[in-house]
């Protein structure tokens, strides 16, 4: 499948939000609402989308101090799928060159404790190395409280079969039905903050023939913000997004063909203090979402 721009930004929309701001993208690209659909259903189509499935936003439904918390690591050739991290909600996979100087998967979840989150990572089985650290942190007051009816929904929903962008869209924007009204209220969007469910695309990048978001892994002295200066100055789309290991700045940018990336590393390697020693490409995103049946179930 080739991308274009256009469709950076509804994918970016989908992997942070689980939803379009159509309106936005209309004034921002100047192109019909039937156009983003039909965007959005040829990424069903080629399999970059490969489902939809269902998170629960803890802290609003318990209340609280929660933290949403990343464990990253790299397996070995006996990991397996099988995994005991609580309330698991979504698995990343990169593809590393060379091993070792970033994460090959990461752990997202959520946690009442960074003590218990690092714990954790220490016991998976079949890592050779894993870290955790916080990606954000909540305290909620009040939470949101769910009567049975709300589980029902959210049940049903949960067991919808062939979930597709139309019909996810039609929920959140156009309710056809009572039960879509409802249902659109338990759905957290940027206008709907209160909301305590949402739906994220399983992304399979690999799909993608014209476009990388790459993490390149650099060892330097040179202190955070003279970094970020740098990389600023080179002038592609970056950022840092961590630190792996202690050592390794993982320095994120978007390419759009093998001449940038060409550009990015002779950059890099001009910079004094500053060595490159590997990078990692995003490969696939996959909702974990199978705890959910049991959870609804015990509060309907």
């Amino acid at each position: 499948m080739i991308i274009d721009p256009i469709d950076l930004n509804i994918i970016r929309q989908l992997e942070l939000q689980g939803s379009i701001l159509i309106e936005e993208v209309i004034s921002k690209f100047h192109i019909s609402r039937d156009e983003i659909m039909l965007r959005i259903r040829n990424f069903e189509d080629s399999g970059f989308i490969e489902g939809y499935g269902l998170k629960l936003f803890l802290p609003g439904i318990h209340g609280g101090k929660w933290y949403w918390v990343c464990i990253a690591g790299e397996t070995n050739p006996r990991y397996k799928e099988q995994h005991s991290i609580p309330y698991l909600e979504e698995i990343v996979d990169n593809q590393i060159f060379p091993s070792g100087v970033s994460p090959e998967r990461s752990y997202l979840f959520f946690t009442r404790s960074i003590k218990e989150a690092q714990r954790l990572a220490y016991k998976i089985p079949d890592f050779d190395y894993a870290e955790a650290y916080k990606i954000s942190e909540y305290n909620i007051t009040i939470p949101r409280l769910l009567i049975k009816q709300d589980w029902e929904l959210i049940a049903e929903f949960y067991n919808t079969k062939n979930l597709d962008y139309q019909k996810i869209h039609s929920i959140v924007y156009t309710q056809n039905s009572e039960s879509d009204v409802r249902l659109s209220q338990l759905i957290w969007t940027k206008k709907n903050r209160k909301g305590v469910i949402s739906i994220f695309p399983n992304f399979n990048w690999k799909v993608i023939k014209n476009f990388l978001h790459i993490h390149i892994a650099v060892a330097t002295t040179l202190r955070v913000k003279e970094l970020k200066k740098i990389i600023n100055r080179i002038g592609f789309s970056g950022n840092i997004a961590s630190r792996y290991k202690k050592r390794y700045f993982q320095l994120e940018f978007n390419l759009w063909g093998f001449s940038e990336f060409q550009r990015i590393i002779e950059a890099l390697n001009h910079i004094p203090r500053l060595s490159v020693e590997g990078c990692s490409f995003a490969y696939k995103n996959q909702i974990c979402n199978d705890w959910l049946k049991e959870y609804i179930e015990e509060r309907i």
